[in-house]
């Protein structure tokens, strides 16, 4: 945590002129850089942050890869400052000085009502699109695997989640809306507890995928898994699935419906109709995927989760790092692909490392040629010494001349018959 004592000035200071307080911020942070004052720098450089948050909210709504980007410069910003990298300090304030006036002209309200309402329209369905394939994911699973009771958990869950969103929403707009960082600190506490549970459904998924050559053994290996609490996983993966998603969305219309009272009708409709095409996606999802054959089902779906885990793992530390809950290493150079989650911090790179290593680990265990394929054997006790081996050939052999013994006497046998019928007939 923090140290410094100017989060809550320049908090209470944020309004109208929010931009100029942040880049007096910046500014402070970087003369006290340059006096050798780390630590003051490094607060200096938080606050900055914290006044600009309350920019956010409709701004990524309306452009989350211009909010991405900000973020990113924030914290090369603290980095470099921290590190007294006076450069890349500057440049990084330079930037962020940059974009402040796109960022407070997308704060402004829409100005018509079809504006409001494609606002409102792609935020619910780029929010929820992630949310609708891990659900998508699980039900089909389900279906595929002859679960259909397990389907209303599943919808628990994603209800509990929304319910949950909107107090987490009502709760970050209220009691904690003077706590600094407080929504990083959810936000990345559920990403990475979403973490753990998408990477072991996963495992789980991915140690099915050789057994899935035989759907019997499948149906009966996840039954007895599903009635083992697996489904009790599988129904908190929608939660947290949903829950992620949804707390930040119920902020976006927090924000909007209080910036354009004037145009609430098309705000709604927008939200109904984003719905309404995250249900389209969601049933040609699913069914398209019970048509899929077991096997690559099994290993798409797997792979998704454990993407999926991949990318929240990398998001979920650069939330804590922003709300300076986890240190930022920088790694100079290094790109910030946010699609996948990868940003350039050491401590990211490590979460998504340990997170590579393991799926490399349950690979190897699931698919080692040991495993692939359980042929018959004999028991040890059952092979004979070598000794025993010489006996029972020489035996074999011993057997084979007496064969052959009694073979020629049968052939001489016949042969003296054959001389006696022979002789009878010509008498």
């Amino acid at each position: 945590m923090r140290g410094g004592a100017g989060s809550g000035a320049a908090v209470a200071s944020v309004g109208s002129d929010a931009p100029r307080t942040v880049m007096a911020l910046l500014d402070q942070a970087l003369n006290a850089a340059r006096d050798g004052r780390v630590s003051d720098a490094g607060d200096k450089a938080f606050d900055a942050y914290i006044a600009f948050e309350p920019l956010e909210s409709t701004t990524r709504a309306k452009n989350p890869g211009l909010i991405a980007a900000m973020e990113a410069h924030f914290a090369e910003f603290k980095a470099a400052v921290r590190a007294g990298d006076m450069e890349a300090a500057t440049r990084a304030r330079d930037a962020i000085d940059l974009n402040l006036p796109t960022v407070v002209e997308l704060t402004k309200p829409a100005a018509s009502g079809w504006g409001a309402f494609f606002e409102s329209f792609l935020i619910i369905l780029r929010e929820g699109f992630e949310a609708i394939l891990v659900i998508g994911a699980v039900a089909t699973f389900l279906i595929k695997t002859g679960h259909h009771e397990r389907l209303k958990s599943l919808w628990i869950g994603g209800g509990l989640a929304v319910v949950a969103s909107a107090i987490t929403a009502v709760i970050l707009s209220t009691i904690l809306s003077a706590v600094p960082a407080s929504r990083e600190l959810i936000e990345g506490g559920t990403l990475l507890v979403a973490v753990a549970v998408l990477f072991s459904v996963s495992y789980w998924l991915i140690s099915k995928v050789e057994a899935a050559k035989w759907q019997q053994f499948i149906r009966e290996k996840v039954t007895n898994a599903l009635e083992h609490g697996g489904g009790k996983a599988l129904a908190l993966v929608a939660f947290l699935a949903v829950y992620r998603e949804g707390a930040e969305t119920a902020l976006f219309y927090q924000a909007l419906f209080r910036e354009n009272g004037a145009v609430a009708f098309p705000l709604g409709m927008g939200v109904v109709v984003g719905f309404l095409a995250l249900i389209v996606v969601f049933t040609l999802f699913y069914r398209f995927g019970v048509r899929i054959p077991l096997r690559p089902f099994f290993s798409v779906t797997s792979a998704l989760l454990y993407f999926m885990a991949f990318v929240f793992a990398g998001r979920g530390i650069k939330e804590l790092q922003e709300g300076n809950f986890v240190s930022a290493t920088r790694i100079p150079g290094f790109p910030t692909v946010n699609a996948i989650g990868m940003y350039p911090t050491v401590e990211t790179m490590l979460a998504q490392l340990v997170l590579v290593i393991a799926f490399i680990f349950a690979i190897v265990k699931t698919f080692w040629p040991s495993r692939s394929v359980t042929l018959p054997t004999i028991p040890a006790d059952a092979v004979p010494a070598s000794g025993d081996v010489i006996a029972r050939i020489a035996e074999l052999s011993e057997q084979n001349a007496r064969l052959q013994a009694r073979i020629a006497a049968l052939e001489n046998t016949v042969g003296d018959s054959r001389e006696t019928r022979r002789d009878l007939t010509t008498k």
